[in-house]
């Protein structure tokens, strides 16, 4: 007589997330969204004017003399 193998129970799951919380995770993920295209707007903004103060620290160490000669708009 072959024994038989009771069956198995299915793997626990876990339970179907609700309306509320669906809608709670959906406003994170805008709310976080928003906030890195924010931080990334703020970092660019950031670098353009470490540039910019790079270019004036740049000009008034060279000399405004030197930076740009005599006549330099009349090359085009």
């Amino acid at each position: 007589m072959p024994l038989s193998v009771p069956p198995r129970a299915q793997s626990p799951r876990p339970p179907q997330p609700s309306a509320a919380l669906r809608k709670a995770e959906a406003e994170r993920a805008d709310y976080l969204k928003g906030r890195e295209g924010l931080e990334r707007r703020s970092v660019f903004r950031g670098l353009i004017l470490l540039a910019l103060l790079v270019l004036a620290f740049s000009l008034v160490r060279a000399g405004a003399g030197r930076a740009f000669f005599s006549g330099w708009w009349r090359q085009w």
